[in-house]
């Protein structure tokens, strides 16, 4: 049995095509990551680099 670790970070629901969602999964194995947390980080360095250029 797995246990599960609570977590106070939103939840964020999307649909993507197979295709891209098996590419993220091969980058994120390369980089021994879970989807989730690859996602994550890509999400926010989106984020910085839009602030850094004054659009949020």
């Amino acid at each position: 049995m797995t246990a599960t670790m609570p977590t106070t970070k939103a939840k964020v629901g999307t649909y993507i095509d197979q295709d891209l969602k098996d590419s993220l999964l091969k980058l994120a194995e390369l980089e021994s990551r879970s989807l989730s947390n690859y996602v994550e980080i890509l999400i926010k360095a989106a984020v910085a680099q839009a602030k850094s250029e004054g659009k949020i």
